[in-house]
């Protein structure tokens, strides 16, 4: 909500649906359009008669709507008034999505510096004992060096991934005005769950603006059909005629005016809507085929994520314990300190693995909520 509310691009959506939903109440009309002025003045005098020959000619009309043609331009005005809708909840999927993904970015670089930084903790301590141990000749120069290394590698993956953080936060904070990452973990998964059983493609709101396209494209087809002509004219006309002894002088009248149907004003606009027919239902079929891949794609990551979230909790105690009772069997000189060093790693990437499954399933079952529409 706070990533809309800053959003340049909403305001300017949301201009359009109003735009498109006054045109509609505006085309709801008796005529298609206003009135259409028409005057003349002739005078004999310009050419020098002496006839004294002139006269004044003025109509007032009104354009007529052909039959089917109002209602068909309404519905047309309604159906791009319900695609200006559809391409705002477009716009507003994928501003959800944007928030979403850099949040579980965030997460995750949040969850791994925590590790990495508890990590480095304990192998401070493991070089300090390393230190002294080597100042009193019970481990050899190599032996210190791995600690050095690997808690030097610790540092500058440390530093990267702070670096990494400090760059989404920035995105977080362009898009919702706050570099506070939102807790995504702390989300309900039984109450998301609940929502998924409720899934359908075509609440979708790419499905529903590709709709909302195809028909628009045949409402326009309808407008166009019922388009075979011109809008015909009629209206009042009154004449003025001055000529010396003339038993007659004003004249009123009706004016009509209609141009016939020519094909070849007709085919080519009928023509027209009809291949944009065709492209709506194309790209109607291809968005379908689109998102119910992205929903197989999300169940197969939630199920797969979830399985590496309960194998990388297991192999995190595992580890833990193990890295743990190597420490305490290195400093009573039951094992080499390079082993204790490689379960230390060992049972960090385990966390590594852990954190960032936690993350993924949760970030997956958000995005199928979104896909149903449900953005705010």
């Amino acid at each position: 909500m706070a990533a809309w509310a800053h959003d340049p691009d909403a305001k300017a959506a949301a201009v359009d649906s109003k735009a498109s939903k006054k045109t509609a109440n505006a085309l709801d009309s008796l005529f298609p359009s206003g009135p259409v002025l028409n005057g003349q003045y002739l005078d004999d005098h310009f050419i020098g008669s002496k006839v004294g020959y002139t006269t004044y000619q003025g109509s007032v009309s009104l354009p007529l709507w052909l039959p089917g043609q109002g209602t068909a331009s309404v519905k047309d005005a309604l159906a791009s008034a319900a695609t200006a809708d559809a391409r705002l909840q477009v716009h507003r999927l994928l501003m959800a999505v944007r928030v979403l993904d850099v949040t579980s970015a965030s997460t995750i670089l949040k969850n791994e510096i925590f590790n990495l930084e508890k990590t480095r903790g304990i192998l401070s301590q493991t070089l300090e004992s390393s230190q002294r141990a080597l100042t009193a000749g019970e481990i050899s120069a190599t032996d210190h060096e791995a600690v050095v290394a690997e808690y030097e590698d610790i540092e500058s993956t440390i530093s990267d991934k702070q670096q990494q953080l400090v760059t989404f936060q920035s995105e977080l904070q362009a898009l919702t005005g706050s570099d506070v990452i939102p807790e995504l973990n702390s989300l309900d998964g039984r109450i998301i769950s609940l929502k998924i059983h409720k899934l359908d493609p075509e609440k979708d709101p790419r499905v529903r603006l590709v709709d909302a396209r195809l028909k628009k494209a045949q409402a326009a087809f309808d407008v166009a059909k019922h388009s075979y002509m011109p809008n015909p004219t009629i209206g009042v006309q009154i004449s003025r005629q001055e000529q010396y002894q003339s038993p007659w002088d004003t004249q009123v009248g009706v004016v009509f005016q209609a141009a016939l149907p020519s094909r070849a004003r007709n085919t080519p606009m009928l023509m027209k809507n009809v291949s944009e027919i065709g492209a709506a239902r194309r790209d109607a079929e291809l968005a379908r085929r689109k998102v119910r891949v992205e929903y197989a794609r999300l169940r197969s990551q939630i199920a797969s994520s979830l399985s590496v979230r309960k194998h990388a909790e297991t192999s995190k105690t595992v580890l833990l314990k193990r890295a743990d009772q190597l420490e305490s069997a290195w400093r009573t000189g039951e094992v080499s300190l390079i082993e204790y060093i490689r379960a230390r790693r060992g049972a960090l990437e385990a966390e590594q693995r852990m954190a960032k499954a936690e993350v993924v399933w949760h970030a997956a079952l958000v995005r199928l909520v979104l896909m149903m529409g449900e953005t705010l």
